[in-house]
């Protein structure tokens, strides 16, 4: 499920020799990582339905601070902020490659989710749902 979010951190090392691919690796995942910490929270909402896709049981109903557009810009620019403070060379251009890598998780749950990523807060959702289609034998059961 997680796997085609490290495509652009094992590709983002060519762009910027400089950023470490662990960094990378975190980037990509920020967004999931805070997305965590506030449902933990009680901030953000995931409920379990089974069946609700056919790959995940996990309904995505409540969250307006992580994977809404706006919040995974936020995220992302916060992402490549902490980079910046921490960057020994190539600062700019190293904390630049994290927000991208980090934002990339954002369009990658856009082809994959159904529609439960706000455009903004309280707006309409968007998502392709092309994670949802499988073949039979991977489907829960």
């Amino acid at each position: 499920m997680f796997i085609g979010h490290y495509g652009p951190a094992l590709a983002a090392p060519r762009l910027v020799g400089s950023v470490p691919l662990w960094a990378l690796f975190v980037s990509v995942q920020f967004i999931d990582v805070v997305w965590g910490v506030l449902v933990l929270a009680g901030i953000e909402q995931v409920r379990v339905e089974p069946g609700f896709t056919q790959m995940s049981p996990l309904d995505l109903h409540h969250m307006p601070y992580t994977h809404s557009l706006p919040g995974a810009l936020a995220l992302s620019l916060l992402a490549g902020g902490l980079y910046w403070l921490i960057a020994a060379r190539e600062r700019l251009a190293g904390a630049a490659l994290i927000a991208a890598a980090s934002f990339s998780h954002w369009l990658g749950d856009l082809l994959v989710h159904v529609p439960d990523l706000a455009l903004w807060p309280g707006g309409p959702m968007a998502g392709l749902g092309l994670g949802t289609i499988c073949p039979p034998h991977w489907r829960l059961k």
